[in-house]
């Protein structure tokens, strides 16, 4: 039984493991291509299910802010102007539910004042808010976007 080895056997053995190491760090650097090209290629796909960034637009909610409340016919009105973002899928407007916890896009919000956004709105289901107010909620909000747009200031 042979218990050293020799120089080239010990040199062939860190050659063997320096190789072994370098083919361990190809095929890690391989995975991680293919996990980044799955990740671009879900984010170019709309319909992955994955959660697209809200898209923010101060401006657009300062302008909100200015505009009567769309509950104003109702009576009632107390506070000041919100935006309130609908929250609720409409197939027909091409938008979908944001989920628990989340906004809609900033373009998705219409105005409404402290009382009807806090204590109607957020208080039963949104859709049959909109519904008694008689108003179609992403209709209106696109009215209010475009006129932004516009550079109207009402």
């Amino acid at each position: 039984m042979k218990l050293s080895r020799t120089i080239e056997e010990r040199r062939a053995l860190e050659l063997a493991k320096k190789v072994k190491e370098r083919e361990s760090q190809l095929r890690a650097r391989e995975r991680s291509k293919h996990r980044r090209e799955a990740k671009e290629a879900r984010k170019k796909d709309p319909m992955s299910g994955q959660r697209q960034p809200r898209e923010h637009d101060k401006p657009f909610l300062a302008y909100l802010r200015r505009q009567p409340c769309a509950a104003a016919h109702l009576g009632g009105c107390n506070g000041p102007i919100e935006a309130a973002h609908i929250r609720y899928s409409d197939a027909a407007a091409g938008a979908r539910n944001p989920g628990m916890q989340a906004k809609n896009h900033d373009r998705h919000a219409n105005p409404l004042c402290h009382a009807h956004h806090q204590h109607d709105q957020h208080k039963r289901r949104e859709r049959d808010f909109w519904s008694a107010l008689g108003v179609d909620a992403y209709a209106n909000a696109a009215r209010h976007y475009a006129r932004f747009l516009a550079g109207d200031a009402e």
